[in-house]
């Protein structure tokens, strides 16, 4: 799709296009420059608009940086991002990093309570403290 459609959809809800300028945090005259094909927008203001319709990120990404990209190998690899196994592709992508990212803080406490907690192992072993001691 191109960068022109989503901005039109996202016009539609929000009412017009000084609205949108202040969802998006930019201005009417920018958007009608990436509107018309002269500008694209910065990734940021891209995820933005694709959330804010409800559209692939990944895909509004591609179309804003169409609008500028001349080199043909490039455009090429943009377009591929339309695609729903590129999109498929991207989500397992960012599952994989998320699964493979280290614990959290918050987990180390919890491995921390169950080093302290010197009953632990005596209980699930079944033996008494006075046993033990």
């Amino acid at each position: 799709m191109e960068m022109k459609n989503y901005i039109e959809q996202a016009e539609r809800k929000a009412g017009k296009q000084a609205a949108l300028a202040e969802i998006l945090g930019t201005s009417s005259s920018y958007i009608r420059m990436v509107k018309a094909g002269q500008r694209g927008f910065p990734v940021e203001i891209c995820i933005l608009l694709a959330d804010y319709i409800k559209a692939d990120r990944l895909e509004v990404i591609a179309a804003s940086n169409l609008v500028t990209e001349k080199d043909e190998k490039k455009r090429r690899i943009l377009e591929s991002c339309f695609s729903t196994a590129a999109s498929v592709t991207a989500a397992a992508l960012v599952i994989s990093v998320l699964t493979l990212s280290p614990t959290a803080p918050a987990s180390a406490a919890f491995k921390n309570e169950i080093v302290d907690n010197t009953n632990y192992w005596q209980l699930i072993m079944g033996i008494s403290t006075r046993q033990v001691a």
